[in-house]
């Protein structure tokens, strides 16, 4: 009798085990879907404000400030700023 006992708590255990386990991966699987669609958005984000910052760039080097000056400003080599003026 004790020795069902033990097996039935055994089995209990393991299927609660089990269930925690499912809860589990269910949480981590919605949290990685919801980190990676804010992913996405910040990326969008990042993209726009490159472009933004690029036609600042592009309209300040037109107005005659030297590609030295801009990497300076704008913690970019020369060699990037150069490439962002030529559209490359």
């Amino acid at each position: 009798m004790e020795e069902e006992l033990n097996d039935l708590l055994v089995q209990a255990r393991e299927h609660i085990s089990d269930n925690v386990d499912k809860q589990n991966a269910e949480t981590y699987l919605f949290v990685l879907e919801e980190s990676l669609k804010e992913v996405v958005k910040l990326k969008d984000l990042t993209d726009e404000f490159i472009d933004v910052r690029n036609k600042a760039i592009k309209n300040l080097y037109d107005l005659g400030y030297s590609a030295i000056q801009l990497a300076e400003i704008t913690n970019l080599t020369r060699q990037m700023v150069h490439n962002i003026v030529k559209g490359k």
